[in-house]
């Protein structure tokens, strides 16, 4: 971008004047009608201009799709973990699994933000340690996760099913809140199928978003692109507007610049930059919200149970309180 800034202003502020010297003390000459090919080279600047926009512009949507792509597998990941966390607690009856089922959900989170970054749980910076000590696992299942040659998310997944076949084992079917043998059992059963499923396919598709960068073409031209526009622009420009050719060539380039460069940020949404999408925080919520679940299962178990039934009476006789439009 410097050197733009300096072609511009040899090429411009000098060239130009001297152009114009010359042309006004030699009528029809050389000089005069250098300056008239300048003016007429206005239409092929504008097209590659207009080329060099629509590169931009498509570089550029390119990586914020990607970006946003990203962001919306994030969101259906906290929601596939809130969801098995709230069917963990509903369906089951075994206080000692649910609570290893919940653990590997949030761990399954935290897992996938490293594996994102190219890391284990155990890497440098990460949050193994920290799980550690917040409980969600012990040192034992943290050695064996790094030991393990398996993606860490899907050992988490592979972890989760083993705790459901468990639940589902327990003589008599005390490990269930629902009769093995109600015909409800086999849909209940194939929802926690699907949402593991569905957290399974959500780490494919954001290690196919990380793992499938711009084509290299695209960088090699835009940048092409960036310099053949400003230099023949700053030539071309300078016929009309003299000196103040640097001061327009250097703001525009830059301002252009740092959208190249915020897409090349956006390229990699799971990094460490302030544009990058905020993986932490999406953990942290999942950890949190899992752990108001756990909390509030056993009230709303108690407050379901409440033999209670004060003003049901009164409301079935009662006006409804919602109605049908008619059409």
């Amino acid at each position: 971008m410097p050197s733009v800034a300096r072609i511009s202003l040899r090429y411009t502020c000098l060239d130009s004047y001297e152009l114009r010297a010359r042309a006004s003390a030699d009528p029809g000459g050389l000089a005069e009608q250098w300056l008239e090919d300048i003016e007429a080279c206005k239409n092929a600047v504008s097209i590659i201009g207009t080329l060099f926009v629509f590169n931009l512009v498509f570089r550029f949507n390119a990586c914020y799709d990607r970006w946003w792509e990203s962001r919306i597998f994030w969101g259906d990941i906290i929601s596939k973990c809130l969801e098995l966390g709230m069917m963990n607690r509903r369906w089951f009856n075994h206080e000692e699994l649910q609570d290893q089922l919940s653990r590997f959900i949030v761990v399954y989170s935290y897992a996938c933000k490293s594996l994102l970054r190219g890391k284990t749980l155990t890497s440098e910076g990460e949050d193994g340690t920290e799980l550690v000590r917040k409980g969600l696992l012990t040192k034992r299942e943290l050695q064996i996760m790094h030991s393990s040659p398996s993606w860490q998310p899907h050992f988490c997944l592979d972890v989760i099913r083993e705790v459901i076949v468990k639940l589902h084992m327990i003589p008599g079917g005390e490990g269930l809140r629902i009769d093995d043998n109600n015909k409800i059992h086999g849909q209940l059963f194939r929802c926690l199928d699907n949402t593991l499923k569905d957290m399974n396919t959500l780490i494919g598709n954001c290690i196919r978003v990380r793992a499938s960068g711009l084509p290299a073409s695209y960088d090699a031209i835009t940048m092409t692109s960036f310099i053949t526009f400003f230099l023949l622009a700053s030539v071309v420009w300078s016929a009309a507007i003299g000196w103040m050719t640097p001061i327009i060539v250097f703001m525009a380039s830059t301002i252009i610049m740092f959208l190249i460069l915020m897409g090349s940020k956006l390229v990699d949404p799971f990094g460490l930059d302030k544009v990058d999408i905020p993986m932490e925080c999406f953990c942290a919520t999942i950890e949190a919200q899992l752990q108001a679940v756990d909390q509030r299962s056993k009230s709303v178990i108690a407050m379901c149970e409440d033999k209670t039934r004060s003003g049901i009476g009164r409301r079935r006789e009662s006006n409804p309180t919602f109605h049908i439009p008619k059409l």
